[in-house]
C-alpha cells in the first residue's frame, strides 16, 4: 500500500495548497479505522462548488492524467471523476460533495488524522458506516456489510447512527449489522 499512501499524500498536499476541502473515504478510510483490505483506488470527497474544471485539472498536471471534461461534468452534476497517477498507476476517485443536509453535516464532521508520514482529512467512523450502508443498500454488496460490521466492532455513536440511518433509509441494514453481534 506504499504507492497508494504516497499518491494520497501528494494529492492531499495539492488539494490543500489550492484551498480545496476534501476528506478521505472508502477502503483506505476503512483501513484507518478497522482491518486493512486490498483496494484498487483512493476515494476522496471534495468540495468543488463554484470551481472551474480547468484549474482543478491543472492542479494535477503533469504527474497525473485528469480529464477536464470529466471534471466539468462532475462539478456540474454532483458526480465523480477519476485522476490517474502516471508514475505509480494509482487511481483517485474524486466524489463531488453533494449539497444535501446529511452530506454537508458529514463533511463538517471530518477529522484531521495522522497517516504514515503526513496528516489528512478523513470521514468520521460513523459517517463511513452510514456511507457503506447506503452503498450496500444500492448494490446489495456483502463486502460493504462486512466493512460495516468491522467498523462497528471498534465502537461508534449509536444515537448518531440511528438518527442519520433513518434519514438515509438504511435503518434496517443498520439494525441487521448491530444484531450481528457488534453492538455499539
Amino acid at each position: 500500500m506504499t504507492a497508494e499512501l504516497e499518491v494520497l499524500q501528494d494529492a492531499a498536499t495539492r488539494l490543500e495548497r489550492a484551498g480545496i476541502a476534501y476528506m478521505l473515504t472508502g477502503s483506505i478510510a476503512l483501513s484507518y479505522y478497522a482491518q486493512p483490505r486490498m483496494t484498487r483506488d483512493i476515494d476522496l470527497v471534495v468540495e468543488l462548488a463554484g470551481r472551474l474544471a480547468q484549474p482543478v485539472a491543472a492542479l494535477f498536471a503533469p504527474d497525473y492524467y485528469a480529464s477536464e471534461a470529466d471534471i466539468a461534468r462532475a462539478i456540474a452534476g454532483g458526480g465523480m471523476f477519476n485522476v490517474l497517477h502516471l508514475g505509480q498507476l494509482v487511481k483517485l476517485d474524486f466524489i463531488v460533495r453533494k449539497d444535501t443536509p446529511y452530506r454537508r453535516h458529514e463533511f463538517g464532521r471530518r477529522q484531521r488524522v495522522r497517516m504514515p508520514g503526513f496528516e489528512a482529512w478523513i470521514v468520521s467512523r460513523e459517517d463511513l458506516i452510514l456511507s457503506k450502508l447506503a452503498w450496500a443498500g444500492d448494490s446489495g454488496s456483502e463486502m460493504q456489510m462486512r466493512d460495516v460490521r468491522a467498523l462497528l466492532a471498534g465502537g461508534a455513536d449509536r444515537k448518531y447512527l440511528e438518527r442519520w440511518a433513518e434519514e438515509l433509509s438504511v435503518t434496517e441494514l443498520l439494525r441487521k449489522s448491530l444484531d450481528a453481534g457488534h453492538d455499539t
